[in-house]
């Protein structure tokens, strides 16, 4: 019935089907016709389509394009088809996009030439300006050529190439924005340099050669309701076996549901899962809340600055590091000053520094 449609319809006085051709997206849009209306008759659908019906093309209103459907335009389309909507104004809005989208391209090519030749000079703040125009060639000769060899699908590939690798950057970027703000309040006297904190820096057990916090990270990556039940019980927290418990159901939970979506993956017709995926975020997300309340207590316990957010987000990231945070505050060296740097870095983490240095620092700020 539907190669009888096809095979019927008047293709140049459907809008839609651009070339003799319907994509998808139209030929969905005549099903819920059929799907919705009585008159399912071959004469009827196609009179639907070819008559009174434009609106199941790209415009609606005849070819005034008051209306736009977006949903049958690739993405190329799309927003001149929006701004097209605007009447009198669509052709106007059509070349200032036009203007920004070669303003935006000038831009950051001519930023993305200067941060190269910055590089390639040793970091000459002020490169030559023939060096600078010949990296500007460079990346137009390459993205020319990465069009021409791939066409379409090589530029799709390298826009999710840039998206992807953004993504650690995002991680990143918290942290950054998270250890800024603690400097600016050290700077200004809101935060105590003397103050305690954590011994082991998160990103330790990935940047030192410690063989002891590798095998700590390692531990805490497959046994984390073990050193949850030791931290909570060594700090009486409350009942070390039931938060040991509770972490350990969701993270059963979680890779379990991990390994239910790539069997899935590979058996579609054996295991129905679809969205299982998201039960697992649900089991993760419980785990790391149970981390998080753990983490702020023992940092209340030992007076350690920091706030809930940063915890969460620390132990979504990086749990493993979180926990051999937590294992490490009671032992020797596992509490250090803010800045081991200091005058102050010598002193005990749990005793106040001496009246000359504190007021110093104060003197200091002030």
């Amino acid at each position: 019935y539907q190669r009888r449609v096809r095979g019927t319809l008047d293709r140049d006085a459907y809008p839609a089907c651009i070339g003799g051709k319907c994509g998808d997206c139209e030929w969905g849009l005549i099903q819920d016709y059929l799907n919705s209306s009585s008159n399912t008759g071959l004469v009827d659908v196609v009179g639907h389509i070819n008559g009174a019906s434009r609106w199941l093309g790209r415009y609606k209103a005849e070819d005034d394009r008051s209306y736009a459907r977006l949903s049958c335009m690739s993405s190329e389309e799309m927003w001149f088809a929006f701004v097209s909507t605007y009447g009198d104004m669509g052709p106007f809005l059509c070349v200032i996009s036009l203007i920004g989208i070669i303003l935006y391209f000038v831009t950051s090519s001519d930023s993305g030439s200067l941060v190269i030749d910055i590089m390639s000079a040793n970091g000459d703040q002020e490169p030559p300006v023939p060096q600078r125009v010949f990296w500007a060639l460079v990346e137009g000769a390459t993205a020319t050529a990465l069009l021409v060899a791939g066409g379409k699908d090589s530029l799709g590939a390298l826009q999710t190439a840039s998206v992807a690798s953004g993504l650690p950057y995002t991680i990143i970027m918290c942290f950054i924005c998270s250890a800024t703000y603690r400097a600016v309040a050290m700077e200004c006297g809101d935060l105590d340099p003397y103050g305690p904190d954590f011994g082991v820096a998160l990103v330790d057990p990935f940047s030192m050669l410690s063989p002891r916090l590798w095998g700590l990270f390692l531990k805490n990556l497959f046994l984390s309701p073990i050193t949850v039940y030791g931290v909570v019980k060594k700090h009486e927290l409350g009942s070390g076996i039931t938060r040991a418990a509770m972490t350990g159901l969701c993270k059963v939970g979680w890779i379990g549901c991990i390994i239910c979506q790539i069997l899935h993956m590979y058996y579609p017709a054996v295991l129905r899962l679809d969205g299982i995926y998201s039960v697992a975020w649900v089991f993760y997300l419980a785990m790391v809340t149970i981390i998080t309340v753990t983490r702020a207590q023992v940092r209340s316990f030992y007076g350690i600055y920091g706030n809930p957010v940063e915890d969460f987000f620390a132990t979504m990231f990086v749990y493993p590091c979180v926990l051999v945070q937590l294992e490490t505050v009671s032992q020797e060296g596992g509490i250090a000053p803010l800045m081991p740097d200091h005058p102050g870095a010598g002193l005990n983490a749990n005793q106040a520094p001496p009246a000359s240095k504190q007021s110093s620092y104060q003197d200091t700020v002030a």
